[in-house]
């Protein structure tokens, strides 16, 4: 129960700042593709630290690294209040996705040596969405937004110091070693160019629901159906096959941005969350599942796994903020949807179908999961 409530406390912390991320540096100045660099400056930190800890917590124990990444983000993101320009948010955004993505990996892996369930820990996650959005709903200040989730990081903090320390083995990984990606290219690599469509709708989501005539209230409510279906999803996964999963993830993913891409208002886009619900779930916790059982250095592929996800989301930012500006908001769900096809298609050309069918087609022996 402690890790379920570090889980659930860390992911509200991040989600109830994050919902006007774009809309506060738009009051701030900055232009569309402004807005893009700043989610991408906080994605490309991300991306460092779960590649550096998701290593480091196959090398070391788990639970310092856990308690590091926790104080330091009840730091950093309480350093969000003093943002005054766009530059000031770009890099204070940078040293928050750095410190929240210390610690991912090491829960994860401590989960699965307890022998917990992947699927109900990432629940507490979207769980603690929920949350953070609807606080976001009702609140509205970003500034008091940005001081409770630097409050509710030092509550996770607090719950982690009794932690005990898990027994695992050490595995001698190389920081520069490249076998572990390699071996999981097709899943890294699918997941890598649906997300990055993704991420270029979460970038500019807030504004085109404002533009769709969604109040602050409304924006956060719609954020909210999200996580709360998630929530119920991900703890009904751990039995069904993981690449069943992953394929179905895309499937619900493109359902979605369809579904954005036809909204004529604010209002039907619930249907799109309701789908991406599933798909996230779907593809997250599949994904996590495949790489967790399949590889010795278990901490290391989630750690990379959180990598690709902030690596996409670095283009994903900057290419819905360019989109946006030279385009529009309906050009930015067709790009979503061709990504979420394109990831689709190379995860089953590269034989990881249900049932093994490509696998035998191929004549090669499908993996286990």
């Amino acid at each position: 129960m402690k890790v379920n409530t570090i889980q659930l406390l860390a992911s509200s912390s991040h989600t109830m700042s994050i919902i006007f991320i774009p809309i506060f540096a738009k009051s701030l100045g900055a232009s569309f593709f402004e807005v893009g660099i700043i989610t991408a400056a906080f994605a490309a930190a991300s991306f460092l630290s779960s590649f550096i800890f998701g290593k480091a917590a196959d090398i070391n124990r788990l639970r310092p690294i856990v308690l590091a990444g926790l104080i330091m983000s009840a730091l950093t993101f309480f350093l969000q209040v003093f943002a005054y320009d766009a530059i000031s948010l770009a890099l204070i955004r940078a040293m928050a996705g750095f410190s929240m993505s210390i610690y991912p990996a090491a829960l994860t892996v401590y989960i699965y040596y307890q022998k917990g369930s992947i699927g109900k820990f990432s629940s507490f996650g979207s769980l603690g969405w929920m949350i953070g959005f609807l606080m976001a709903a009702f609140i509205e200040n970003v500034q008091y937004l940005f001081t409770l989730s630097s409050l509710f990081y030092c509550i996770a903090f607090i719950t982690a110091l009794g932690l005990k320390d898990v027994q695992k083995p050490s595995v001698n990984v190389s920081y520069f070693s490249v076998d572990t990606f390699s071996k999981n290219s097709p899943t890294y690599l699918s997941v890598f160019i649906r997300h990055a469509g993704a991420g270029a709708v979460w970038t500019i989501l807030p504004l085109y629901l404002t533009y769709l005539g969604a109040s602050s209230f409304w924006i956060g409510i719609i954020y909210a159906i999200n996580p709360f279906v998630q929530f119920f999803v991900m703890r009904r996964l751990d039995n069904l096959r993981n690449e069943w999963l992953v394929k179905w993830g895309f499937i619900m993913s493109v359902l979605a941005f369809v579904v954005y891409f036809l909204a004529p208002g604010f209002i039907f886009l619930i249907p799109g969350m309701l789908f991406i619900a599933f798909g996230w779930s779907f593809l997250f916790v599949g994904a996590n599942q495949l790489l967790v059982e399949r590889n010795a250095e278990k901490a290391t592929a989630a750690g990379i796994l959180n990598s690709v996800i902030a690596a996409a989301t670095i283009v994903g930012s900057v290419s819905g903020g360019l989109i946006l500006e030279y385009f529009g908001y309906k050009e930015t769900m067709i790009f979503a949807i061709l990504c979420s096809l394109a990831g689709m298609f190379i995860f089953i050309a590269n034989g990881r179908f249900p049932f093994g069918i490509v696998d035998k087609l191929l004549a090669r022996t499908p993996l286990k999961d």
